[in-house]
């Protein structure tokens, strides 16, 4: 067989392979229960085998309130992400601000706090008997605010920053100088050289509100304390709600989810339109380091005041009532001080097990998802045809989808008793919990991946095959290197993302193995407040200090030259 056709047999079984593993994960359990909504009796959910009755009814009353509460919420959250973190990739990846490197690892500390965390550190800070009133510092207009539509979108958007900026700041590492100095030899402004840059961003920039957006209307740890709390009723616990209500009305909520799915058309649409007939190719062995910008004093000083200002309103503010209600007694309602909590937690509590359950769940899980999410991120980038707009309407749309509607898929799907006779049985095992993780993680790591990915020149490729290479020592010695932090940074994402997951978690579990935010939901909800809380303070930290243990392996253990791509260095 020749070289030729070897190639197209191995693309040919790894193209199989893909749509198999997108097939199982994502495709069956979708269709499992959005399919409810037009055949319940599929499923035993009812005695119809085709009805539109659901479909009529979420057009009126909460249903429609909870729709149109999500759809414009999440918009101006994804709009809020973006606007803030395309200038603060741009100030850490150019720019000689001091302290950047704290400040891009604070970046982090955003992302692994599970969305509940922070909801219930801003409510423990603002009501009546929290924080600033114990303090003397309370008022109610400050209740009102976060209680409302402006606290709902304001942690929101900040949770969607750092999705947005590990997108952009990925393709800034990519992007250098050649193209502002072409421009400004030929008599360009800087303005003008940044006209020229920005559309080479647009890539990354829609994968950051598209991920905004969707990750946005999936939200459910907001919907279920903030938003709940405030009477804001969103579309994720409206679902929720139809789902534990007794009986529970899995019809409804999946002729609901299939509005959800449907609303990320409108971010797909925009993406594809701009996108298409595009190239952003521009990573080749011709790149060279980026220059930083030196900035005054003034403006150093003024612009590290602002930054330590956004993270003390993201991360502060939470913080301070989410360790209050730990380390203060009656649930952060008093000033006296006791570290009950936390003896409790490395004693009696169990959450070492669960812990380290949880970390192993998150290795596979990242290990096993970066690898399909690059190769998605190739198809979407360099591939045209029907097939890959559904892959990316699939993608984007099964990441609209919330996870408890994601867990519930696959209860329908892989619990039917027609699997048990071929001797399937996979539910309440840890293989569907892990295949499920894969799947909830997949959409957005490629949506994380398709900027970096989008910027690899095939020459690249070509040149490392001209020099007698194979294919798949071309795509270790010539793709590989310019990505690898990106594809870190990827695997971060989905290792910390997963690590405490609690909706497909709570639903899909093993019986026995409880993961970490089992445990830690477990103590929340049986009035052990302050446990609960304590144990997600000590777990948040452990999946930090794994961040910086993989970035130090990343710098000790990859070569010298793969760290230089897309690094900057000193005028």
């Amino acid at each position: 067989m020749k070289i030729r056709d070897k190639v197209r047999v191995t693309y040919q079984i790894g193209s199989f392979s893909f749509w198999l593993l997108l097939f199982l994960a994502i495709i069956i359990p979708c269709l499992c229960f959005l399919s409810l909504a037009i055949a319940p009796k599929l499923f035993g959910q009812g005695s119809q085998l085709f009805t539109l009755h659901n479909f009529t009814a979420i057009f009126t009353g909460a249903t429609l309130v909870a729709l149109t509460n999500s759809l414009w919420v999440s918009i101006i959250a994804a709009l809020f992400g973006v606007c803030c973190a395309v200038p603060l990739a741009w100030l850490f990846q150019r720019t000689d601000l001091p302290f950047k490197k704290a400040f891009s690892a604070a970046m982090w500390l955003v992302l692994l706090i599970p969305s509940w965390i922070p909801a219930i550190g801003w409510e423990r800070f603002v009501n009546p008997d929290g924080i600033l009133y114990r303090l003397h510092l309370g008022a109610s207009w400050q209740g009102h605010m976060i209680m409302g539509p402006f606290g709902i979108i304001l942690i929101l958007g900040l949770r969607n920053i750092p999705f947005s900026y590990l997108a952009v700041s990925a393709a800034l590492r990519g992007l250098g100088q050649e193209f502002e100095h072409c421009a400004q030899i030929h008599g360009a402004s800087r303005s003008q050289a940044l006209k020229l840059v920005i559309p080479i961003l647009f890539p990354a920039i829609l994968s950051g509100l598209a991920i905004g957006f969707a990750e946005a209307i999936s939200d459910f740890g907001v919907a279920s304390t903030l938003a709940y709390n405030s009477h804001f009723t969103l579309a994720t616990y409206y679902i929720y709600q139809q789902i534990g209500n007794f009986p529970p009305n899995f019809p409804l909520a999946a002729a609901f989810s299939w509005l959800v799915v449907l609303s990320v058309a409108v971010p797909l649409y925009i993406q594809a339109k701009l996108s298409r007939g595009r190239s952003y190719s521009i990573l080749s062995g011709r790149n060279r380091q980026v220059v930083v910008k030196e900035l005054s004093s003034w403006t150093k000083a003024i612009l590290v005041f602002v930054i330590a200002t956004f993270y003390f309103v993201a991360i502060g503010i939470p913080a301070i009532g989410v360790v209050s209600s730990s380390l203060l007694s009656d649930f952060g309602a008093s000033l006296h001080v006791t570290f009950a909590n936390y003896t409790q937690v490395f004693s009696t509590s169990g959450l070492g097990g669960p812990l380290i359950r949880s970390a192993v769940y998150a290795a596979i899980t990242a290990s096993i998802t970066i690898p399909v999410s690059f190769v998605a991120s190739r198809k979407l980038m360099k591939t045209k045809g029907t097939s890959v707009r559904i892959l990316d309407f699939l993608l984007l749309g099964s990441m609209a989808l919330p996870g408890v509607v994601f867990a519930a898929g696959y209860i329908f799907a892989y619990n039917l008793p027609i699997l048990s006779k071929f001797g399937i049985n996979l539910y309440q095992t840890t293989t569907l919990l892990i295949i499920a993780y894969v799947a909830t993680s997949l959409p957005t790591n490629v949506r994380m991946l398709f900027g970096s990915v989008s910027q690899l020149s095939d020459s690249l490729n070509y040149a490392a095959r001209v020099h007698g290479a194979g294919s798949i020592r071309s795509w270790a010695r010539a793709i590989l290197p310019p990505v690898s932090r990106p594809v870190t940074v990827a695997w971060l994402l989905a290792f910390t993302g997963i690590l405490l997951e609690l909706p497909v978690s709570e639903l899909l579990y093993a019986p026995g193995s409880p993961p970490a935010s089992i445990a830690i939901q477990d103590n929340l909800g049986n009035y052990h407040f302050g446990v609960g809380m304590a144990q997600a303070v000590v777990a948040t930290l452990v999946a930090f200090a794994a961040v910086g243990l993989v970035f130090g392996m990343y710098r000790l253990l990859i070569p010298r030259g793969w760290q230089r791509i897309g690094s900057s260095r000193n005028a």
